[in-house]
């Protein structure tokens, strides 16, 4: 009995010691120091307005200008409020490098970055080649993969997409006409057709890829 109770105190006093060592782990998250220097709301805003005010500046003019707007009741109850807040918080610095670095975080951060989100650029719509086009594609890569299979050396076989690209104008010269006319009446090429040229090959590469890799017969992708 007197073993048993024993094993129970033993228990209960193990139970107590991983209690307090949650609690004292519980206490460090809470007390963790503050390693990233933030700014409160307040602060942001009054340095955005000084930093943005004397935008232009040179060093000694901002310097000057910077003492001066320190010293101003208002500010200095600001700038005094974020020091004691940011030291309630744990981080470890005085009450001048603090004030260093809010004087910093405006000379070479604020003063130069824009605030203003960029409007993005809609998406221009995009357009496909006629069908009309591909089957001439495909119809052509196939025939260059017909002819390397059979060797029969009736059609040179180009040495490069490049080459096969060059071949398939050189061939098909209708169908380009009546998709190049079709295509430069459409908003996205209307004011650069140079843009036609490249989009054609880069679709015929794709297709010259796409049937090259898969049959293992194109040379050069």
């Amino acid at each position: 009995m007197q073993q048993q109770q024993q094993g129970n105190e033993d228990n209960n006093a193990g139970m107590c010691v991983d209690k307090n060592t949650h609690a004292d782990t519980e206490a460090f998250k809470r007390k963790k120091p503050v390693f990233r220097f933030n700014l409160s709301d307040e602060m942001v805003d009054a340095l955005l307005d000084f930093s943005k005010m004397h935008q232009f500046d040179d060093r000694h003019s901002y310097a000057d200008a910077w003492n001066e707007w320190k010293n101003n009741r208002d500010i200095s109850i600001i700038i005094n409020d974020e020091i004691e807040r940011l030291q309630s918080l744990d981080y470890k610095g005085s009450a001048k490098s603090i004030e260093s670095k809010i004087f910093k975080s405006g000379r070479y951060y604020f003063r130069n970055k824009s605030f203003v989100k960029a409007t993005p650029k809609p998406r221009g719509k995009y357009v496909s080649v006629s069908k009309e086009l591909i089957c001439a594609m495909d119809e052509h890569i196939a025939r260059r993969i017909n002819n390397n299979n059979s060797n029969d050396g009736q059609i040179p076989s180009p040495a490069s997409p490049a080459d096969l690209f060059g071949d398939f104008c050189k061939r098909c010269v209708d169908i380009l006409k009546m998709e190049i006319d079709r295509l430069i009446d459409l908003e996205p090429f209307s004011e650069d057709p140079a843009l036609i040229i490249a989009k054609i090959k880069k679709t015929f590469k794709n297709r010259a890829f796409i049937r090259g890799t898969l049959r293992g017969t194109l040379r050069g992708t």
